[in-house]
């Protein structure tokens, strides 16, 4: 086994945190969430015609085998979420506060790619079921 530095100490909880950065995530998550489903929401309705209230497990709109609005807004969505993800990568070294900016950037990112990600994803089964 190798020999253990001396100096080597672990890190106390209170640092690296701000509860001022905590609630500017908080809100920074609760408006970007609210855009982004208000405007998937629009964009499928209005753009790509898919009615308000649908029966079944999706629209029928997904199982047409076209470019829709909504694919191009949902990529741009996963795009946003993994720089967001990469920013908590940047944030965890760069920030004055790295523990909750990059939490509140990495939890942003993974959110806003998971939700993209599985909308996409029922869309691909749409197509293949037809």
């Amino acid at each position: 086994m190798g020999r253990v530095d001396s100096s080597d100490q672990p890190v106390e909880r209170s640092q690296g945190v701000s509860s001022e950065r905590e609630r500017r995530w908080g809100v920074i998550g609760g408006i970007s969430g609210s855009l982004v489903g208000g405007g998937a929401a629009l964009i499928g309705v209005f753009i790509d015609g898919m009615p308000w209230y649908t029966s079944g497990p999706y629209p029928r709109a997904f199982a047409e085998a076209r470019l829709l609005a909504i694919d191009i807004y949902l990529m741009a969505v996963l795009v946003v979420g993994a720089a967001f993800s990469t920013a908590g990568i940047v944030f965890s070294r760069r920030s004055p506060y790295p523990r909750t900016d990059a939490f509140g950037a990495g939890l942003m990112g993974t959110i806003l790619m998971a939700i993209s990600g599985v909308i996409l994803f029922i869309r691909l089964v749409a197509l293949i079921r037809g």
